[in-house]
């Protein structure tokens, strides 16, 4: 199957309908962590890339929700789970730990786990205040010591709106001074900037 969109940082589409990533919990639309956790997926795996999705023996099918639970390997091997437990942007949740099944991947999770949980049950992550950043998969999102200038925008329709002389594309996912800021407008602000995924965001 292959892969078709980004939800958030724990669930993405496929061909083969939504899937929530078992065992690892990111931050909600609105939190702290949500964009970066959202971005880092869509740094290690493209539209219509070919993804493997692997349901253990032992775990649920489905959600509350009617999403499927699925390790979801790309296929360069990254696992999506482990890769944002390992950028800081995920816990591990939803196992044995907590009263739901285990999963063969629970230990790594919980070894690779570098966010915190509050005490409400929110995710902090790295880039939100969270543990020091020790480790980070390849390709995955860099904590940003600086907020580059695109992130305040929080679509493109906000981007083409500014009076201040920032470009308000098209952006192209091929150029490698535009594809943070593709990537931005097409994963970290929740409006798919690339509506028509002909490889560029804001036109």
């Amino acid at each position: 199957m292959t892969f078709s969109a980004v939800i958030d940082g724990d669930t993405v589409e496929t061909s083969q309908g939504t899937v929530r990533l078992i065992g690892i919990d990111t931050p909600e639309r609105g939190e702290c962590g949500h964009d970066e956790a959202s971005m880092a997926i869509g740094l290690v795996v493209s539209v219509g890339e070919v993804v493997t999705l692997e349901l253990p023996d032992g775990q649920n099918d489905r959600d509350s929700y009617g999403r499927l639970l699925r390790y979801v390997i790309t296929e360069s091997g990254v696992d999506l789970g482990q890769m944002q437990m390992e950028a800081g942007n995920a816990i591990a949740r939803y196992d044995s730990t907590d009263g739901y099944p285990a999963h063969p991947r629970q230990d790594d999770y919980h070894a690779a786990q570098i966010a915190t949980a509050g005490a409400d049950g929110s995710i902090i992550t790295t880039s939100c205040g969270g543990a020091a950043q020790e480790s980070i998969a390849p390709l995955a999102a860099p904590v940003p010591t600086g907020e580059p200038w695109w992130v305040q925008y929080s679509s493109c329709t906000k981007l083409k709106k500014n009076t201040v002389g920032h470009p308000t594309g098209p952006f192209s996912v091929d150029d490698p001074a535009e594809v943070e800021i593709y990537n931005w407008f097409q994963f970290g602000t929740g409006h798919h900037g690339d509506g028509d995924n002909d490889g560029l965001a804001c036109e």
